[in-house]
C-alpha cells in the first residue's frame, strides 16, 4: 500500500470516530437543570413550558408542595414579591412537587398568579441540580440570573429580606 492511501483512510477512519464520538457526547446529554433554559416542565394548566421563557429576567424559582406546611405559609410572601418587583424585571416561578390536581386547586385556593410548573417525574433531579442534593427538603428557592444561570439559594421559608438580598444584586 502507498502512503498516500494510507494517509486517507487514516483520516477517514479519524473522522468516523470523532463523528461518533461527538454524536454519543450530544445525542445522550441530559438538559442542564442548573440554568433556567434546562427546565422544561407542564404548568398546572398542562402546558409544557420552558424556562427560556424567562431569559432575561431575574428568576425566583421556589420547590414547594401542598403538603408541605412551610410551602404554604411562604406563598401569599411570593404572591406579594412577585407583584412588587414585576416593573423590574423579576419573575417568580413555582414547582410544585406535587399532584397536578393538589397543586391547580392550592394555586386557586391562595390566589396564586405566577406560573406554576408541575415536577410529577424527576423532582429530585431538578433539585439536586440546583444545589439541594442532600436533603430534596422543601421549600427551596433558587434565583437565576437575566443569563439563566443559578446566582443564589436558600433552603427554608423565605423571608422578604431574603428575597430582597438575593435580587438586589441582580438588578
Amino acid at each position: 500500500m502507498n502512503k498516500s492511501l494510507v494517509l486517507v483512510l487514516l483520516c477517514v477512519v479519524s473522522l468516523v470516530v470523532g463523528g461518533l464520538v461527538s454524536y454519543r457526547q450530544f445525542a445522550t446529554q441530559e438538559p442542564a437543570l442548573d440554568q433556567l433554559q434546562g427546565i422544561s416542565l407542564p404548568d398546572v394548566d398542562q402546558q409544557l413550558r420552558n424556562g427560556s421563557e424567562w431569559l432575561g429576567k431575574v428568576v425566583v424559582l421556589n420547590h414547594w408542595a401542598t403538603w408541605c406546611g412551610p410551602c404554604r405559609e411562604e406563598i401569599p410572601l411570593l404572591v406579594e414579591f412577585n407583584e412588587i418587583m414585576a416593573d423590574q424585571g423579576v419573575q417568580v416561578l413555582g414547582v410544585a412537587h406535587d399532584r397536578l390536581d393538589a397543586a391547580r386547586r392550592f394555586g386557586d385556593e391562595v390566589g396564586l398568579d405566577y406560573p406554576s410548573l408541575v415536577a410529577i417525574i424527576d423532582g429530585h433531579k431538578l433539585l439536586a441540580a440546583q444545589g439541594n442534593d442532600k436533603s430534596g427538603a422543601l421549600p427551596f428557592t433558587v434565583v437565576f440570573d437575566r443569563q439563566g444561570m443559578i446566582a443564589a439559594t436558600k433552603l427554608g421559608i423565605v423571608s422578604m429580606e431574603d428575597l430582597q438580598s438575593m435580587v438586589q444584586p441582580l438588578l
